[in-house]
């Protein structure tokens, strides 16, 4: 990977080996470890990588960057079709691939299913403020020593101290990868949406990314209606696209 690249806001990147298709349903687990600058989130996430991949498992590293980050120096052909207007940019070369593209507010949860369909976990460092996503907070005397998840996201905390007060989850040292991966690996999918498509009667499977798709996509369109509550437990949508037929034959 290069440095120097100043890309506009909304712009991400993607680096890769092979795409691999999605096969059948899968279970795929998605976790940001979360927690201020040199508290140890590096250590930890590199520590839980090796983990996974020593169990034969794929997994991807998010890095959440809220402030923009850098690749190529100006001037480099990607910069220039990147300023001249280029929705998305792809670099090949043997043995990986990169991609710039514009996306303006991208969804992390939806944007890392979408990239990563083929993932058994996807890790985020950072994400802090990013809804709906568990997340493993990590402290450190003399940095951060009181935990600012919310309850209902909070999976673990992980700390030198081996302890932390009024924190309604597991407490981790950040050497015990194997038993915070074993957490990780225990959260059941049913914790994500029933979304169920029926199409002309025939009930569709759906795989974890695509259900997650479809939820929030809905979600987006009703969200400036009016008389809709923020965070409704259910959701009806049917589609006829024959009803104009029948009502006008």
């Amino acid at each position: 990977m290069r440095k120097g690249f100043d890309l506009p806001p909304g712009v991400c990147y993607i680096v890769g080996g092979r795409a691999d298709p999605f096969q059948g349903e899968k279970r795929m687990r998605i976790v940001a470890v979360v927690g201020f600058s040199e508290s140890g989130k590096t250590l930890l996430l590199t520590g839980l990588i090796g983990e996974f991949k020593r169990r034969g498992l794929r997994t991807f590293a998010v890095k959440h960057c809220p402030h923009g980050f850098s690749l190529d120096p100006e001037g480099k052909d990607t910069w220039m079709y990147t300023q001249a207007g280029a929705d998305g940019v792809v670099m090949v070369s043997p043995g990986e691939w990169a991609v710039l593209c514009k996306e303006d507010d991208a969804d992390l949860l939806t944007l890392a299913g979408r990239l990563f369909a083929g993932a058994d976990v996807i890790l985020v460092e950072g994400g802090k403020r990013v809804p709906g996503l568990r997340k493993i907070e990590v402290l450190r005397p003399g940095i951060s020593e009181v935990v600012e998840t919310r309850p209902n996201e909070l999976l673990a905390v992980v700390t030198e101290s081996g302890a932390a007060p009024g924190a309604a989850a597991p407490v981790f040292g950040l050497k015990q990868a194997a038993a915070i991966c074993d957490l990780i690996l225990a959260q059941e999918e049913e914790t994500m949406s029933n979304v169920q498509l029926e199409v002309d009667g025939q009930n569709v499977p759906l795989n974890p990314f695509v259900r997650s798709f479809i939820e929030k996509t809905v979600l987006g369109m009703i969200a400036a209606l009016s008389g809709v509550e923020p965070d409704p437990a259910k959701i009806v949508l049917a589609i006829d696209r024959k009803a104009s037929d029948r009502e006008n034959p």
